[in-house]
């Protein structure tokens, strides 16, 4: 009897299939591994909210990562720049 993965599907919210998608993506497996594997199946829903918490924190931190790259973006290109200029890339 294969595991069905149930019960971490009733547990996440209206994304399942993109949450899913992200495990599947993540443990380089397919959708169908998961659906069939148990030990599989038993491994991601064991440590799914570690990645959980992975995607909360990158999605809290985005904002702030977003606008720390905006205001160093116009270093990024004088460097640039400067180094063309003087023959170093």
């Amino acid at each position: 009897m294969a595991y069905r993965f149930e019960s971490m599907t009733e547990e996440l919210s209206s994304d399942n299939n993109e949450r899913i998608s992200v495990y599947c993506d993540y443990y380089s497996i397919n959708r169908r591994d998961l659906e069939e594997n148990n030990v599989v199946a038993e491994y991601v829903e064991a440590h799914r909210y570690i990645l959980d918490e992975l995607i909360s924190g990158y999605k809290e931190m985005g904002p702030l990562n977003k606008k720390i790259c905006d205001e160093f973006i116009g270093c990024d290109c004088e460097t640039e720049y400067e180094n063309k200029d003087r023959g170093v890339i």
